[in-house]
């Protein structure tokens, strides 16, 4: 069970001279806390998350995701 989450996100942003811009590249870190289970099922269950996200599959630019998973002491 999930009992906190939080992301600590990052991009790269290009500017162009006109003032518009795009950005290149995007970074989420999240830090989930699970109270039971597994930290390497919740990795894998999070890996697939991402990899089927709509956000990030309709962005044209690479979004990473560098889970950090926290197993709650009991």
């Amino acid at each position: 069970m999930v009992t906190a989450y939080e992301d600590r996100a990052d991009g790269t942003l290009e500017l162009a001279p006109d003032g518009g811009g795009r950005f290149r590249s995007a970074t989420l870190r999240p830090r989930v806390t699970i109270s039971a289970g597994s930290a390497e099922t919740a990795r894998r269950l999070h890996d697939e998350a991402h990899r089927r996200c709509f956000v990030a599959n309709s962005v044209n630019f690479p979004v990473r995701c560098e889970p950090e998973i926290v197993v709650a002491p009991a």
